[in-house]
């Protein structure tokens, strides 16, 4: 990843507010967390391609006994999350060559929230968390679908608008420039299980409600919109034609 590229999108508001997409996404981890993993336990967390803090509050609530940690690429996004969040101060860091050099064994718990599909070494972004993972510890991330029959599969796939990737994965071509792989959950636990991990959880989310409510209108019907896209999960998160996903593995 470019650190320059998110610099440049953290001088602006870059993921500053909770929205539509991200108060449904917001949801859908704190559910993950507490019902299906249940890890309100753990001591060490580490969220790890941080930004500029969107989910401090969320961690605070699901790991109430922890400590929290953050790490970024973007120096710009580290230093937006300690202004707004002085008390972490002394637990933010700055990633170098995309690795968090933070200790091994040191997690229990590592979450990653929509930073899978933007690095440029897949296979070095899991071989990070895994060895900053204790044993036993938990890796959780949230990531876009590829799995097939989500509305945006079949939108992209009827309007030609599927590459493949020089990985061999692929991607939609509308989406965010910086995606650089949209994976299948079936890619992810193969990948996962080569590098060690064990005990892979999916959920799925952005089924129905949220593709619709990408065309209301965003004011007055702002309200309406971020509680319609909570009902994906609520209701389908089983489904794996989800166009997004979330997901958690044991060391």
């Amino acid at each position: 990843m470019s650190a320059f590229i998110y610099n440049e999108r953290y001088y602006g508001d870059y993921r500053e507010h909770l929205s539509g997409y991200e108060i449904a996404r917001w949801k859908a981890l704190e559910h993950f967390i507490t019902h299906v993993l249940k890890l309100k336990s753990s001591e060490e967390v580490l969220d790890y391609g941080a930004g500029s803090g969107l989910y401090v509050n969320l961690w605070e609530k699901v790991f109430p006994k922890a400590v929290l940690n953050f790490c970024d690429i973007s120096p710009v996004a580290i230093e937006k999350l300690i202004a707004k969040y002085p008390r972490h101060t002394e637990r933010c860091s700055l990633m170098s060559n995309d690795i968090a050099n933070l200790g091994d064994n040191t997690f229990d718990v590592i979450v990653s929230v929509e930073v899978m599909e933007h690095v440029d070494n897949l296979a070095l972004y899991l071989q990070d968390i895994y060895k900053l993972l204790k044993p036993g510890g938990y890796f959780i991330w949230t990531t876009p679908c590829a799995n097939s029959l989500s509305i945006e599969h079949i939108y992209s796939l009827l309007t030609g608008k599927i590459e493949r990737t020089s990985e061999g994965f692929r991607k939609w071509t509308w989406e965010d420039p910086t995606h650089l792989r949209r994976l299948k959950s079936i890619e992810i636990k193969r990948l996962l299980k080569q590098h060690g991990f064990s005990d892979v959880y999916f959920r799925f989310r952005s089924h129905f409600f949220s593709f619709f409510c990408t065309y209301l209108p965003t004011n007055r019907a702002q309200k309406l919109r971020d509680k319609l896209m909570t009902l994906d999960y609520s209701l389908f998160r089983n489904l794996p034609n989800g166009a997004s996903m979330i997901g958690g593995a044991k060391k």
